[in-house]
């Protein structure tokens, strides 16, 4: 079975290397500092769940820098530090210096931190928006990522934990766009914006300004996520999922799709985001099975990310997120900073069509489904996403009726079924919205 995952000629690219030295001039930051906390973690769970790995270890020897990777896209970047334990850090700005010739400068320094990295040669961007990424030992308790920008923008940065990640995404501001739900805007260059080739079905013209679809299949590889009756897990039915919606949508809508993974492999949370990015794509679906201690618990819900004090919400994040409880609640601090770059109401059209979709098909398969409806929570895979983006959980695994459906082929069939639906409503939703 092959699947579309075609990927778009704009300049991105995603690289897993150590980077460069960077040298300062010994310079006053100009414009707003800006002191970001690290993330505490008590590592408390939710009943009956089980961490990932060991509690992070107590601040008393340095954060070692063993990684880096970057995404990018026309007008953003992601960057991903890999850190052996959490870390504090302070983010910078210098304008250009013409005297000096200079370009303006984005710098993040972390405390108590050593380098340990093969290489620490300059990394190339050059997107429009950065020109190169740089990273180096600056003082014996200091490193240093200097970012080379074309224009001084403001990165928005935050600490992922267990194990520890430093996330810094650099953006253009979004356009003005017209005001329908769902319309995604002209990004990048013409070649970047080619419409894949297409192949013609009855529902093509259904989906208007849905050029491209990222589907994430959640967890992977050493993540199993939740594990069902029989000893079924989320890992498996969500790629299964995956794969079979894909073939559709490809097939009946012509649409181009990208999965974040076509096999059980482990891909990290911010990457999964940051692969939609870079992919340029109109919607991103992370694809998620729920689950209770007890067993009891069933029906379907979807969510998009926001703030919430809802108790439930956060403890489902905290699953999902593979960390604690109050770290999500950290997390919120920083989504506050960052709302201004997504694209919520859209987020919530699309939920809303999903979910209606995938009560009404899966009641109509395998009997009466619970709507939970659709809420908001901070998941860590929709952080930084600009495009319209959900999660879904597509079900109970834990619960016996539910979890058995959803381990057949009959029961994934429908579950495609219903989101094929839902994303005909968005699309057709989208259509009439510009004709108002």
């Amino acid at each position: 079975m092959r699947f579309l995952e075609a990927r778009s000629a704009m300049n991105k690219t995603f690289v897993a290397l150590g980077l460069l030295m960077a040298a300062l001039p010994a310079a006053e930051p100009v414009a707003a500092e800006r002191l970001v906390k690290p993330v505490a973690g008590d590592w408390e769970r939710a009943a009956g769940e089980e961490p990932h790995s060991a509690p992070a270890r107590p601040l008393t020897e340095k954060a070692q820098v063993t990684g880096v990777r970057f995404f990018s896209s026309q007008g953003h970047t992601r960057i991903i530090l890999d850190l052996s334990q959490e870390a504090k850090f302070e983010v910078r700005q210098l304008k250009q210096d013409a005297v000096r010739g200079t370009p303006p400068r984005v710098y993040i320094d972390i405390a108590s931190a050593s380098l340990e990295l093969p290489s620490q040669e300059p990394l190339p961007v050059e997107n429009g928006l950065l020109r190169q990424i740089r990273i180096g030992q600056h003082s014996p308790d200091i490193v240093r990522v200097v970012l080379d920008l074309h224009r001084l923008r403001e990165p928005r940065a935050f600490i992922v934990p267990d194990p520890y990640r430093l996330v810094i995404d650099v953006q253009e501001p979004k356009a003005a766009e017209p005001k329908p739900a769902g319309q995604g805007p002209i990004k990048g260059s013409s070649a970047a914006r080619s419409a894949p080739e297409k192949t013609a079905g009855p529902m093509e013209a259904l989906a208007p300004g849905i050029r491209k679809i990222v589907l994430d299949p959640g967890h992977g590889g050493k993540d199993p996520g939740a594990i069902g009756v029989g000893g079924v897990t989320e890992k498996d039915i969500v790629l299964s999922v995956a794969k079979k919606l894909a073939v559709r949508l490809r097939d009946e809508m012509g649409i181009q799709v990208v999965l974040t993974r076509q096999d059980d492999r482990f891909v990290a949370l911010e990457d999964r985001t940051a692969i939609a990015n870079a992919e340029d794509a109109d919607l991103f679906i992370s694809l998620h099975m729920n689950a209770s201690p007890s067993g009891e618990k069933r029906g379907i819900e979807t969510y998009y990310l926001d703030n919430t004090t809802d108790e439930a919400a956060l403890r489902l994040a905290a699953r999902e997120n593979g960390t604690s409880r109050k770290q999500v609640s950290d997390l919120q601090f920083i989504l506050s900073d960052m709302t201004q770059n997504m694209k919520l109401e859209d987020s919530i059209t699309l939920a809303h069509r999903l979910q209606s979709a995938m009560v009404s098909g899966m009641t109509g398969a395998i009997g009466e489904v619970k709507d939970l409806g659709v809420k908001k929570a901070l998941f860590y895979v929709l952080v930084g996403a600009r495009m319209p983006s959900v999660l879904v959980e597509m079900s109970f695994i834990t619960h016996r009726h539910e979890g058995r459906a959803m381990s057949q082929a009959s029961g994934q069939d429908a579950m495609v079924e219903a989101l094929m639906q839902g994303i005909q409503k968005y699309a057709q939703s989208t259509m009439m919205a510009r004709t108002l």
